[in-house]
Parts: structure tokens; sequence; C-alpha cells
């Protein structure tokens, strides 16, 4: 949801000024200024706000369908690319040729550490700990001893 559809697009400040104009000021007309052009502007304002969250949601769902689309042409290439690496085994140009194709979709995403949150009530100071990194630890580069 965006915001202009939970909030009016025209300012409070706007409004209070376009009452003015269609109370006590409605018979006056200043050069340009009037209730007719403030409030035809108000609605041009409010138009063009919905338009945009009309369009908005059509993008949005255009992107779901691409992301859809390419999801499905990668799993259909990935199962395309497996039967010609089976038929390609005894063809050893075809078969370099396939070997050179990495369609990424195997990938895994890298592993995130998890976070360990200590409860409300256990008083614990320290509220968000990560977990030990796993591995070696980094080199620690020597310091050159001084020639003084």
């Amino acid at each position: 949801m965006h915001d202009s559809e939970t909030a009016d697009p025209v300012s409070p400040a706007l409004l209070d000024l376009l009452a003015v104009f269609e109370g006590p000021l409605a018979e006056v007309q200043f050069p340009g200024v009037d209730q007719g052009v403030l409030r035809g502007l108000v609605d041009q304002v409010r138009g063009h706000a919905h338009e945009l969250d009309q369009l908005r949601a059509q993008l949005d769902a255009l992107h779901n369908q691409l992301t859809e689309s390419r999801l499905r042409l990668l799993r259909t290439a990935e199962q395309g690319l497996a039967y010609a690496r089976v038929f390609a085994a005894d063809d050893p140009e075809l078969d370099a040729r396939l070997a050179d194709i990495h369609l990424g979709g195997g990938k895994a995403e890298p592993r995130r550490r998890k976070l360990e949150v200590a409860s409300a009530d256990s008083g614990n100071a320290e509220p968000l700990r990560l977990p030990p990194r796993r591995g070696r630890k980094p080199r620690v580069a020597e310091e050159a001893p001084t020639g003084s």
C-alpha cells in the first residue's frame, strides 16, 4: 500500500485554505486565484495521485509476473541443459561447449549468521549476540622492528 492510498495527497493546510476560499472568500477573486481554481487544482492532484497508485499496482503485478517468468525460464533451461549434457556424452566438442554454460540457478544464497536473542525477562545486559565465526582466525601482520 502506498502513502497516497492512505493519506490525502493534499496537505491539511491547503485544504484549510480551500475552505476559506469556499467560505468567507467565496465571492472574492484574485488574479489567477479563486475557489474554482483552487478546487480544480486539488481535484487534479487527487486524480494524479489515484492514477499513480493504479500504475504502481500494475507495475508491481508486472514485476511479479517477470520474476515468475524468469524463474520458469531458468528451471526449464536447467532441465534442458541437463538433457543436453546427457545427449552430449558421446560428443566431446558439444560436451565442452555445454561445460562452459553456467545458468546460475544452482547457486546457494550466502549463509547468514543467526542472531541469538536474549529473552526479555533474563535481565541480560547484552540483548543481541552473534555466535562466534567458524574457521581460522585471520593472520595478523607482524609489526616490523624499529631500527632505533
